[in-house]
């Protein structure tokens, strides 16, 4: 059955839809249009690349091919002497190929940011299925076994085992997921806008409205290529791997700080000087859940946030002002964010602690024990081949 939906799935994906088709035709009868009206101050292959572009990006790479041979055609009937005559020979293709290579190139730009989405979701889903369904086999367990506590031990150690498992697997996708966001979707779209940027030098004398939309096309897609570059760094932090704990943090609170307009402060102190990568990945990923629930739910102006090195192990405290919540009541229903930041900690053998009263704020207090970090750091280092830093390095 599941391979049959996913057949399925994919021949829905590779066909597009009748709308798709009409989406690509309408895009090319208003480029015509436009371009009728105004032929005397622009080109109109101009306008009718920029449809076939519109095509490809909305509808994908058939209704864009078809966009392409509608485009051609219609340059040929309209715009080629003498006019309102089909003359159809080699004379064609050069322009259509024009036309086929930037409606590829943008087909293929718009598939991939589609698979990645689908991809992450794909990952989130999986990822909270399993780790409900540890959870109740972990209850389960619980309840039969209460009398032989060597076999629940057994069934705990397993399931920080399948959790640890998990969140690595999880943290590998949203990397490959987000170097393929950088490395390639972000370089198409830099090669995007300055091709868009070069027809706006060459319809330099065109009509205000034209430059318009052609600014606003290059505007939409520095968006575009802006939002591609905050997901793959909500992904996957390089300034974590480069720069250490501390540095990524930083930016991680100026980023919240600028986008949801709460002013949020960050104090840093005695941090280890080799923390073991998946002890700062921990704490950036508590850090990173906790401003997410705190702009959208909390409705706080202000927070806290401080990190603490000491003898007995790293302090985390997130504290926030907004209207807080009853922390006894939604024990029980805790959502995704909340189980993930559980099991990461209790992979490093950490604990959180969270207390909220409504209308008083939220305070979130995690420790993970130098015990964990030396042996962590231990391993690495000895797994680690000669001349590798086995650690994130994290400044003072």
């Amino acid at each position: 059955m599941r391979g049959d939906a996913g057949h399925s799935e994919s021949d829905s994906a590779a066909q597009p839809a009748a709308p798709s088709y009409g989406l690509a035709v309408s895009c090319v009868v208003a480029g015509v249009l436009l371009a009728l009206l105004l032929r005397s101050v622009l080109d109109a292959s101009v306008l009718l690349l920029v449809a076939v572009l519109l095509a490809a990006w909305f509808g994908g790479l058939w209704p864009a091919l078809v966009a392409s041979v509608l485009a051609t055609l219609a340059l040929d009937y309209f715009f080629t002497l003498p006019f309102y005559t089909l003359k159809l020979d080699f004379a064609h293709i050069p322009r259509l190929t024009v036309f086929t290579l930037f409606a590829a190139f943008f087909a293929s730009a718009s598939a991939a940011r589609r698979r990645a989405e689908r991809s992450l979701q794909h990952a989130r889903d999986q990822l909270e299925i399993r780790v409900h369904q540890r959870t109740a086999e972990l209850r389960t367990s619980n309840e039969q076994l209460h009398a032989e506590i060597l076999e629940r031990r057994r069934a705990e150690a397993e399931l920080e085992d399948v959790a640890g498992r998990l969140i690595h697997a999880q943290e590998e996708e949203r990397g490959r997921i987000g170097r393929e966001l950088h490395d390639h979707i972000s370089q198409m779209l830099g090669i995007l806008t300055i091709e868009i940027d070069q027809l706006r030098a060459d319809g330099a004398s065109a009509s205000p409205a034209i430059a318009d939309a052609l600014g606003g096309l290059r505007q939409r897609a520095s968006e575009i290529s802006d939002d591609v570059h905050r997901l793959s760094h909500r992904l996957h932090s390089s300034t974590l791997d480069y720069l250490g704990l501390a540095p990524a943090l930083q930016k991680l609170v100026g980023e919240v700080s600028q986008r949801h307009d709460i002013a949020i402060s960050f104090v840093h102190d005695a941090l280890p000087s080799s923390m073991p990568s998946d002890v700062a990945l921990c704490l950036f990923r508590v850090v990173e859940e906790a401003l997410s629930n705190i702009a959208r739910h909390s409705e706080a102006q202000s927070a806290r946030i401080r990190v603490k090195g000491d003898s007995s192990g790293v302090h985390l405290t997130v504290e926030d002002t907004g209207r807080g919540f009853d922390s006894a009541s939604t024990q029980s229903k805790a959502g995704l964010g909340l189980v993930s930041m559980h099991e990461r900690l209790r992979a490093l053998r950490g604990t959180v602690r969270i207390d909220s009263v409504p209308g008083r704020g939220t305070r979130i207090d995690v420790w993970i024990p130098n015990g964990t970090i030396a042996q962590d750091a231990a391993q690495v280092t000895e797994e680690a081949p000669a001349g590798e830093s086995p650690a994130i390095a994290s400044p003072r």
